[in-house]
């Protein structure tokens, strides 16, 4: 079945792609597309044998493309085509453990496109450039055409009703030609070969994955390296002297560093957690952006001391114990320190409002907990480099896909344009968000008045009233002139808002 479905599959979806994407925004074609994909792949492919990253994979791929139906954020169209690209692997590669891998392999494949094509240049693939193959699909395809082409102009010169009613066939579908091809430009064509070269891409798999081989030579556990003497490792006196000192100095380096960071924390706690207060002469900026860096900074450096102390033998060593217990410590404490970088980071939005990066370190704070808690796990339980790399890059993919199904522009809008400090909610920030924020922006039009004194974000040539008026104008010609493919649900209540404004002035 599929060496037969294979090869005209690949020019339907070249075909889709063209007529759900030239020209167009993405919004409802994102959804179209990605359906017509997993359908295929399936198909293809089936589900035998599946393991849970295809699913996860194929789940997010789907998940994304609503979100784009849904709000069509930047964040939630990147996630998709990132989405699509692990799909394109996971499809044909079944035995991958990890996102990053795969996306170096589909990344690959991309590329190789010649190396696709001559890997499935066989009769199995139905994709074949042998003569036998050939001259099959000259006598099916070629021989008939000429010989109807010779039988209906026979017909057409000896029967008038049928040369009239042929007449006014070619007159539609002359019409019809024109009317579908009336804009095909050398673009045009560009584009329908970028859908060929995506479509063979996702159908077709090469003969071998050297990324999948090397990614397959790791393990989730660390492997001991004994050496001729077994009874090198039964006891810690019988360990090599660089072994030893490797732990001493991991285990005064760890209890020197926790009773630092102790202090570190002792300090933030009483100061920021409890009894902070803001001043006019104090630079939150710099606190908040300075500080949380440098915050951040040391505990990825802790987090690589950890891992260079426990990146081999000290994992079996008899004596570690003491070692793990001031890690454990060490882990709990930059835990602590991550709170106090939570804590900065709402005080600053509770005087300075939402904005992308503020969201963007909670993420990222997120997945910095999820990675101590794997660091933990992987010091209790031997677990490997490629362990955290594993669990680390899944939980960051997971991490996307649930974050970029929250309309974060409305989410922002929403909070700074009630923030009861209104000076502080620079509006020339609220002036770049996604247009489907504007209806909010019109519900708060005293903020169009707010003194450039304020600004310190983007400088506009015009004031901030003229600034919206044009951006609202411009949207609703633009976007009332999309198809139903390139529109989302977001912008088209944005729509409706300023159409039904209209209708009431009118009246």
């Amino acid at each position: 079945m599929t060496s037969k479905i294979k090869f005209p599959l690949i020019f339907l979806s070249a075909f889709l792609f063209f007529f759900l994407f030239w020209k167009q925004a993405l919004g409802n074609n994102a959804v179209i597309y990605t359906v017509f994909v997993l359908l295929t792949g399936i198909i293809l492919k089936g589900f035998d044998k599946k393991k849970t990253g295809f699913y996860i994979i194929s789940i997010g791929t789907l998940f994304s493309s609503l979100y784009i139906a849904y709000h069509a954020s930047t964040l939630a169209i990147v996630v998709w085509i990132i989405s699509l690209i692990l799909f394109q692997a996971f499809l044909h590669w079944n035995n991958f453990r990890t996102p990053i891998y795969a996306f170096l392999s589909a990344f690959v494949d991309y590329f190789s496109l010649f190396n696709l094509i001559k890997s499935n240049s066989s009769k199995k693939s139905g994709f074949t450039v042998k003569s036998k193959s050939f001259w099959k699909w000259f006598k099916l395809t070629i021989i008939p055409a000429f010989v109807f082409y010779i039988f209906f102009w026979i017909y057409k010169w000896a029967v008038p009703e049928f040369d009239k009613l042929s007449n006014e066939f070619w007159e539609k579908f002359v019409g019809w030609w024109n009317y579908i091809f009336e804009d095909i430009s050398f673009l045009a064509l560009l584009f329908f070969i970028w859908g060929l070269v995506t479509a063979i891409w996702l159908n077709f798999k090469r003969d071998k994955n050297s990324i999948l081989a090397k990614e397959q030579k790791y393990k989730n556990e660390i492997v001991r390296n004994k050496t001729k003497d077994k009874s090198l490792f039964t006891h810690a006196k019988n360990l090599k002297p660089v072994l030893k000192n490797e732990f001493r100095s991991g285990l005064i380096l760890i209890i020197s560093v926790n009773v630092l960071l102790l202090l570190v924390n002792i300090t933030d706690i009483s100061t920021i957690w409890f009894g902070f207060e803001y001043t006019s002469d104090f630079d939150l900026k710099q606190f908040v952006h300075e500080g949380t860096y440098l915050l951040i900074l040391s505990i990825m450096l802790s987090m690589s001391i950890m891992l260079y102390f426990f990146r081999q033998n000290l994992n079996f060593y008899k004596s570690k114990k003491s070692l793990q217990l001031v890690s454990y410590l060490w882990i709990t404490q930059n835990v602590v320190l991550l709170i106090s970088v939570v804590t900065r980071n709402l005080y600053y939005i509770q005087y300075f409002g939402l904005a992308y990066l503020r969201i963007g370190l909670f993420f990222f704070l997120i997945l910095v907990v999820f990675g101590l808690i794997t660091l933990w796990l992987k010091i209790k339980n031997n677990g490997s480099m490629f362990y955290l790399f594993r669990v680390n890059s899944w939980a960051l993919y997971i991490g996307f896909i649930l974050f970029a199904g929250v309309d974060w522009d409305s989410v922002i809008a929403k909070h700074n344009l009630n923030h009861s400090m209104k000076n502080n909610m620079e509006t020339s920030f609220l002036l770049t968000l996604d247009e489907k924020v504007f209806p909010m922006i019109d519900e708060h039009k005293e903020i169009l008045k707010q003194d450039e004194k304020f600004n310190t974000f983007k400088q506009f040539d015009m004031s901030y009233t003229d600034v919206y008026e044009q951006k609202v104008n411009e949207f609703v010609q633009n976007y009332s002139e999309r198809s139903w493919l390139a529109k989302n649900h977001k912008d088209n209540l944005a729509l409706e808002y300023y159409l039904e404004k209209v209708e009431l002035e009118e009246k």
